[in-house]
């Protein structure tokens, strides 16, 4: 048996990712943890209100751990506050740490090669399965996702906001990866076989990021 933690953006990736090693025998998932700005108390990129990522933890029934880092932290105050964040966690007996990567080289490499010198380990649940395979396999399981984040330069931002859906899928240009693997969006969970119960949202007003190029919606009850 191998104690895990879960790398949590609270989006569909991870959250199909959790899905299947609470799912696998051999592994027992201890927890959730999520990097949070501590200036905006978000989660970097998605943008989502740290509340909301207590907030799933809560209906999924897994404590939830936050490694908070100033804006525009440097790599190395990252991987400072990251080890110290792995040492409280192999007090609990985690040695592996659950990405959801799917296929791009270099950002595993640096996961692992990070791991090694943290004496840690990533786990890969997802990783070289297709994207559209993912995205299918996500619906079909009965998750429900809302379209929080857009990249501009990659995709329309008249998607933000909407459902992660079949529909959606279909609307996609082909430049787009259906997992939105390069930025191209992100997704926040409220529904699904990992849930205890469903998580009440609406969404709210959008707002704009990085001169512009990031359009989010904001999240409300």
């Amino acid at each position: 048996m191998k104690n895990i933690m879960v790398s949590w953006s609270g989006g569909k990736d991870s959250s199909l990712a959790l899905f299947k090693v609470l799912n696998d025998p051999n592994c027992i998932v201890k927890g959730l943890f999520s990097t949070v700005s501590s200036e905006s108390h978000r989660l970097p990129m998605h943008e989502v209100k740290r509340t909301w990522l207590t907030r799933q933890a809560e209906a999924i029934g897994l404590p939830h751990y936050e490694l908070e880092l100033p804006s525009q932290a440097s790599n190395e105050i990252y991987e400072r506050e990251l080890h110290k964040q792995f040492d409280q966690f192999k007090k609990l007996g985690v040695t592996s740490i659950v990405y959801a990567d799917l296929f791009l080289d270099d950002i595993k490499n640096y996961r692992d090669e990070l791991m090694k010198r943290m004496a840690m380990q990533g786990v890969y649940p997802l990783w070289g399965t297709d994207s559209g395979e993912i995205a299918h396999e996500f619906l079909r399981q009965g998750f429900k996702a809302v379209i929080t984040t857009v990249d501009t330069d990659q995709l329309s931002g008249e998607f933000v906001g909407h459902m992660y859906n079949e529909d959606f899928l279909r609307q996609l240009p082909v430049s787009v990866d259906p997992c939105g693997e390069y930025g191209e969006f992100h997704t926040f969970v409220f529904d699904g076989p990992i849930f205890n119960q469903p998580i009440s949202i609406k969404t709210g007003d959008s707002f704009l990021t990085m001169n512009e190029r990031f359009v989010h919606i904001e999240l409300k009850e």
